[in-house]
């Protein structure tokens, strides 16, 4: 059984206000992922803030769960509602993550998980005080995305350990990897871009139109 965690219980801090529930080609961002994914896998949960868990609309079968103050507060509550021996999670702010994608970091095989990465393509600087100090070699540096899917009794176990710990991590690939797991990585894909920033929602829909286009039979 795989379950699916849609995460969206930001508070939007870079973006200036909850950017999930921002419309993007007529729909809240969130519903843009819940609307094409919640059907594909044995259950779904949608993690929202608190304030807006009752007034949320979701389609029939979705569960929905509070969030809690850092992303992996909502993971975490996420993952003790889960049913599934495997969890899928996701950023609803990335909405055009292929179902392929999801399918092959799905598929763990010697992992304990897996996620989807890219290869950074430009040369990266550390800068400190509006200034260069040092230009970091790229090669063997990859720039993770959602989805990432993981054994769910090995995350939750990483999770209860980092919480004891005080620990915050980034994405959940980063808790395994501090107790030792294995996590596998596939190829990503460019236009599984991640909504932060105002301006990113006119690359959305640029991206957005160009995928429908790439689909619309000639």
């Amino acid at each position: 059984m795989i379950s699916l965690i849609l995460l969206a219980a930001g508070e939007g801090r870079r973006f200036g206000r909850k950017k999930q529930f921002e419309r993007l080609f007529g729909k809240p961002i969130y519903m843009l992922s819940l609307e094409r994914l919640h059907k594909l896998f044995d259950e779904t949960l949608l993690v929202l803030p608190e304030e807006d868990l009752q007034k949320t609309p979701v389609p029939e079968g979705v569960k929905k769960v509070a969030g809690g103050k850092e992303r992996q507060d909502s993971v975490f509550n996420a993952l003790i509602e889960a049913k599934g021996q495997v969890v899928v999670l996701h950023d609803c702010a990335r909405p055009f993550a292929s179902l392929e994608l999801f399918k092959k970091v799905c598929e763990l095989g010697e992992f304990h998980g897996k996620i989807c990465a890219i290869p950074i393509r430009d040369t990266v600087k550390r800068v400190a005080d509006s200034m260069v100090v040092q230009t970091i070699d790229r090669r063997g540096l990859w720039l993770s995305q959602t989805p990432q899917a993981f054994t769910k009794k090995v995350l939750l176990e990483c999770h209860f350990k980092a919480r004891n710990e005080g620990f915050f991590a980034t994405d959940d690939a980063m808790v395994l990897e501090r107790y030792g797991y294995k996590v596998g990585v596939v190829m990503g894909e460019p236009t599984n871009i991640k909504i932060t920033y105002p301006e990113d929602m006119l690359l959305a829909e640029a991206i957005g139109l160009l995928l429908s286009y790439a689909k619309t039979p000639v």
